[in-house]
């Protein structure tokens, strides 16, 4: 199992991380959750490229 504290990529520090000495804290669903919300947008960006595409053509 991978550390999830150990992203590749940072993200921002909640209120409570940052009150904590700034200690990022995530469990396997917050993490999961981050990564389906990461995917959604990712695709959700290709459908507005590919419609505004369509658009100027």
């Amino acid at each position: 199992m991978t550390d999830l504290n150990d992203s590749k990529t940072p993200r921002a520090f909640t209120y409570t991380e940052m009150m904590n000495g700034g200690k990022q804290k995530m469990n396997a669903s917050e993490h999961q959750n981050e990564l389906d919300l990461k995917q959604r947008t990712q695709a959700l960006e290709l459908n507005v490229e590919q419609l505004e595409k369509s658009l100027n053509d």
